[in-house]
């Protein structure tokens, strides 16, 4: 599956043409370049994709497809109302294994997503977000109901909710990209206790609203990496989609499907703020390291895991470099968490447009992310204390 995604006149974002989402796809810029607006994007035309999808199969079981509404300004949240204007446009559009092509569009106020897709190109996605506010994760995780009826937002209110169901099912994490773990207990009223602990017993486990910022921080990311690699129920998403209408609807003796719903491709696409917030250059490259396994070296094999991250790091950039060079040779595919060059797409986000950092090494042929340009601040701050020893006596 091929996407790709055009998008004029958002916010910060002027002409953009995103030529291919990758299974891991970085976008990294300035602050207020438009980054995380681009990935809300992206996370929004995936989502009415997948209701397409939904859409596309009923329809295809001999249900009226008109039943399953479509309302693009219905999935305008925190904000996104504001920044989409009658100005603005939006093409996403996906090509399906078969080599057919399905364009869903936004221009001149109305959304175009007239598609029908035939069961053979059907596909079930999940979209998930981890919100840049996900350190406000571990004490509102630790007061349970008192905190019932109060919101950040919709993206945190999806992270929070993704979180908490996640650590219904998943009791141990690995943090060791920290040397820690986090075990989930239960507490009084029916709470959890999130517990982190060093792994070389050091010292006394500590509540995770207690740890440090880097832990509370991290410790909701990586947690749902491994809960949307290997945990998520997409039997259960699957039902309350699709099944639990037909019931509330009393549709179930209409219901021929031509193809079964757990025979659908599964795709997980997680879309990550800042996954750097609060860490070290070290603990930032081994986060990488755990989030690049989770998406392609230990997952469920029934499903695809695709990861969008939006940073502000030249680590987390280099670091990538890395795992792309060690995927040239076997000696590196068995040292590193490694990353293959179709895999990956680097795009830097700058003046309401996409720069393109993928390239060739000229030497070695190899695929790399150009990160020339992100090293003008270290060089900016050379220059300056340079300049400033020639007054120096």
């Amino acid at each position: 599956m091929h996407e790709s995604l055009k998008v004029k006149n958002i916010g910060a974002l002027k002409e953009v043409y995103l030529k291919e989402l990758k299974p891991l796809t970085v976008l990294i810029g300035a602050s207020a370049s438009g980054k995380s607006t681009l990935m809300k994007i992206i996370a929004l035309m995936r989502y009415i994709y997948k209701r397409v999808n939904i859409r596309a199969y009923l329809k295809n079981s001999q249900i009226d497809g008109a039943i399953f509404y479509i309302r693009f300004q219905d999935y305008l949240k925190d904000g996104m109302k504001t920044l989409i204007t009658k100005d603005s446009e939006i093409e996403y559009r996906v090509k399906a294994v078969s080599g057919r092509e399905y364009v869903i569009s936004y221009k001149d106020g109305k959304l175009n997503a007239a598609v029908d897709i035939p069961n053979e190109d059907l596909t079930f996605f999940k979209e998930a977000w981890v919100s840049e506010m996900r350190n406000v994760i571990p004490v509102w995780a630790s007061r349970g109901s008192f905190v019932s009826g109060s919101s950040f937002g919709f993206y945190f209110d999806e992270t929070f909710n993704d979180f908490d169901t996640a650590t219904d099912l998943v009791k141990d994490i690995d943090l060791g990209y920290l040397g820690m773990e986090l075990k989930i207990e239960k507490g009084g009223n029916n709470q959890k206790k999130f517990l982190i602990s060093p792994k070389d017993g050091s010292y006394t486990p500590i509540e995770l609203k207690f740890a440090s910022s880097g832990t509370q921080t991290t410790a909701p990311l990586v947690t749902l990496m491994r809960y949307f690699a290997n945990d998520f129920s997409f039997k259960d998403a699957m039902r309350r989609s699709i099944i639990m209408m037909l019931f509330e609807k009393n549709l179930t003796e209409k219901y021929h499907p031509g193809i079964e719903l757990g025979n659908l491709p599964r795709y997980v696409h997680v879309h990550a703020e800042e996954p750097e917030l609060s860490l070290d250059p070290r603990s930032q490259r081994l986060l990488m390291d755990t989030m690049v396994r989770y998406t392609f070296h230990e997952h469920d094999k029934e499903r695809e895991m695709g990861l969008v991250l939006a940073t502000h790091s030249p680590y987390i950039i280099n670091h990538l470099n890395v795992l792309l060079r060690a995927s040239y040779s076997q000696n590196g595919r068995d040292s590193y968490q490694y990353v293959m060059p179709n895999q990956l797409a680097a795009y830097k986000v700058a003046d309401g447009r996409l720069m393109d950092l993928m390239a060739t090494d000229e030497e070695t042929g190899e695929i790399v992310i150009n990160t020339f340009d992100l090293s003008e601040i270290m060089e900016d701050i050379y220059n300056d204390y340079d300049a400033l020893a020639e007054g120096v006596e």
